[in-house]
């Protein structure tokens, strides 16, 4: 059994296809923008609490299996017990529940499914060009009227208010944006600092990394079009140029430049070389953790340096996440993904991702270009890969890219029309 089925057939009448359309957009808005909206919320009405962003994910989750379960497909279902049996099991060994691995593992299920759900790459570009346009009218906002977006949005204290900074970390006195929303000094803005200044740009994702994410999965998703669709594939790439500009992202900046690499050299089935690209990562942290001698520090290499370092610890037990589930591993991604799924679940996910059989050349790209970001992205950082603001929309594109990028008539507008044809018919007899 595939864990991610080739097709999957809408079997909904036009109203209700329209319905559950209508509820995907709603999910969709709701996933990028939600930190910005409690942030909202919380500078303006009442604070926010770690509670409620995990209640606020968690009606996300419940909408997106609402609109699975108008037709319920029984590989969803195996596939969702059997991982879920597997967390229980090593909840077991470890004499603990781990709550936040079964959160991160909630994303991907969901929003493939929810992008199979759909397979329709028309409403697909569409609706994300929809965020594309509105990410690029708040960044531009927050760009030109700075004091403005601050006093919409008191990042800072609502981050403070939900854990996760304290005050004392935020080294530039008197901001409201997040502490990573300023370059300090000693360090810059890589991207035209003479122009833009120490500012990075986070948009409705309240800081400049999830910004410069987001971005690449733009990239990824254009860089996939065909030549015959270059009108798209410009769009979104140049969209994700000026976004990474914008939250002047050094990680975005260098694997858009990879995936475009990638869209020239590689072609058709030598994309799948991408699989074996995460055994290259690991292999590289534990030559860096084992020979550099530069130590840790607040750079590329220093963070590398501290992730092989932190690997070269690992034992049997951290390596099948019996033990270490606990460790805050904080920019190191494959500690962390390690210590909470184990190697096990890790190699049956990404297995099942390559066993995915894609039906044309843009499905296949994609696949290669999202799995490029996910090992990339593990090498620098912690949780941001599941960060549901990103997240939900990379998995979501993966589900819709299995179905292929020909330019078909979308499904809403099929069951619309026979439906008209049903009743001419009844009319003519």
């Amino acid at each position: 059994m595939r864990l991610f089925p080739q097709s999957a057939k809408l079997s909904l009448s036009g109203s209700d296809t329209i319905e559950s359309t209508k509820l995907v957009s709603t999910i969709l808005f709701a996933s990028v923008i939600y930190q910005a909206v409690l942030a909202l919320i919380h500078t303006h009405l009442h604070h926010t609490s770690a509670q409620v962003v995990a209640l606020t994910e968690l009606l996300i989750y419940l909408a997106c299996i609402l609109v699975l379960a108008r037709r319920i497909k029984l590989e969803f279902v195996t596939i969702a017990v059997l991982v879920f049996a597997y967390l229980v099991l090593l909840s077991i060994f470890r004499n603990a529940l781990e709550l936040k691995g079964f959160r991160d593992i909630v994303i991907p299920l969901l929003f493939f499914w929810l992008g199979r759900h759909v397979a329709d790459i028309r409403y697909t570009d569409r609706i994300l060009k929809i965020l594309v346009l509105t990410v690029v009218m708040v960044g531009l906002f927050e760009l030109f009227f700075l004091p403005q977006y601050t006093s919409f949005l008191n990042i800072f204290s609502y981050y403070v208010s939900t854990g996760t900074v304290t005050i004392n970390t935020n080294y530039i006195s008197d901001s409201a944006l997040n502490l990573n929303g300023l370059r300090p000094e000693g360090i810059g803005r890589t991207i035209f600092p003479s122009l833009l200044g120490p500012h990075r740009v986070s948009s409705v994702f309240l800081e400049p990394v999830s910004l410069g994410n987001f971005a690449v999965i733009v990239a990824a998703w254009g860089l996939s079009k065909s030549t015959t669709d270059y009108k798209n594939m410009l769009f979104f790439l140049l969209s994700a140029i000026g976004l990474i500009t914008l939250s002047d992202s050094r990680y975005g900046l260098i694997v858009v430049t990879l995936l475009i690499g990638m869209r020239i050299v590689v072609k058709g089935r030598v994309n799948r070389v991408v699989i074996i690209l995460p055994s290259i990562a690991i292999a590289a942290l534990l030559l860096i953790g084992s020979f550099y001698k530069g130590g840790l520090a607040d750079n590329v290499m220093g963070r590398l340096f501290w992730t092989g370092d932190t690997l070269l610890t690992f034992d049997v037990a951290k390596l099948f996440g019996v033990r270490g589930f606990d460790i805050p591993y904080g920019d190191m991604g494959y500690a962390y993904l390690l210590s909470r799924w184990g190697v096990l679940l890790c190699l049956m996910l990404w297995g099942a991702l390559w066993m995915t059989k894609m039906n044309d050349a843009c499905g296949e790209r994609f696949r290669a270009y999202a799995a490029l970001y996910i090992a990339l992205i593990l090498t620098v950082s912690g949780t941001s890969f599941f960060a549901l603001k990103t997240a939900g929309l990379l998995w979501f594109l993966v589900g819709s890219s299995v179905g292929g990028c020909a330019k078909t008539v979308p499904r809403v507008y099929r069951a619309n029309r026979r439906e008209t044809a049903e009743r001419e018919l009844s009319y003519a007899t």
